[in-house]
């Protein structure tokens, strides 16, 4: 009988957490972690970001029209709250990114400052 009423109850657990369209957070600590790789989706560009250390990433481009290009760059970072943080830093090229990384929905928000104007794009985030 113990056996049966704890099959029931793991079932309807287990079920309770399948099929409801929840996310599951990326990390926890409300910030980069150093070490970890990131993927940034765009859709049509695909991005890798690594935290080499606390104030230096590095970022590729492995998709899209910048397929090949990388930098290495001094980034700062604020937690947020709810599990977001903010990161920005500035591009050899002069653009300058800032991000607001929402780790409970895996979304970046990124605003890049090109020549003056400010453009606004959006991604899916998973760790590599």
């Amino acid at each position: 009988m113990n056996k049966l009423l704890l099959l029931i109850l793991s079932t309807t657990f287990i079920s309770s957490c399948i099929g409801k369209g929840e996310e599951i957070p990326l990390i926890k600590a409300g910030k980069l972690q150093i070490g970890e790789t990131y993927v940034y989706d765009y859709g049509d560009a695909r991005y890798e970001v690594k935290c080499l250390t606390d104030t230096t990433l590095r970022w590729e481009c492995v998709f899209g029209e910048e397929k090949g290009k990388q930098e290495t760059d001094r980034y700062y970072q604020k937690e947020l709250e709810g599990n977001s943080v903010f990161v920005t830093w500035a591009e050899a090229d002069g653009i300058g990114v800032s991000q607001i990384i929402d780790f409970n929905k895996n979304k970046v928000q990124s605003y890049l400052l090109i020549d003056k104007k400010i453009e606004l794009a959006e991604a899916k985030i998973t760790r590599k």
